[in-house]
């Protein structure tokens, strides 16, 4: 082996840093897509009551009904990307201790602490770009929900404002 052994500690530590940032972000989209989906529904629920009080259900006009159709569909959208997001995903963020003493600590021959470091190191960097795809699919997935919101948003706004007009 002729690398340093600072430097293969220092790119292991960076690899853990990685990931465990890229874990992060699964988490804090995960919550974002759960206040999204509480969003929509709360808006949809007082859309609907507030439609359903104002006894002119029956005088909806085709804009009125337009925009009802476009505040469920914002919401479907908004529910199919939170489940999309909330399903599990083929991220790594954790070592495999059994992986890590059968193969390498306890291995034939047993590596040495720098050489486990740099093992290490190579591992975290192809599990960082790993992750980094599927997060990136994941925050797309989120965008479309924020998109479903304002349609849903706008729709509501739409559909209530033809029950108004009456």
């Amino acid at each position: 082996m002729s690398g340093d052994h600072a430097g293969y500690r220092l790119a292991y530590d960076a690899g853990l840093q990685a990931v465990d940032e890229q874990a992060s972000t699964l988490r804090e989209t995960r919550d974002r897509a759960g206040s999204l989906m509480s969003a929509a529904a709360v808006a949809g629920g007082l859309a609907a009551g507030l439609a359903f009080n104002a006894d002119r259900v029956g005088g909806i006009d085709a804009p009125g009904a337009i925009g009802a159709a476009a505040a469920v569909a914002g919401f479907v959208l908004v529910a199919v990307t939170t489940v999309m997001i909330w399903r599990p995903t083929e991220g790594r963020f954790v070592h495999d201790a059994g992986v890590i003493i059968g193969s390498y600590v306890e291995g034939d021959p047993p590596l040495s602490l720098p050489e486990l470091h740099r093992e290490l190191a190579l591992w975290l960097g192809k599990q960082t770009e790993s992750n980094r795809r599927m997060l990136a699919v994941q925050l797309r997935t989120f965008s479309w929900g924020l998109v479903g919101l304002l349609v849903q948003i706008g729709g509501i706004i739409v559909a209530l404002g033809d029950v108004a007009r009456g």
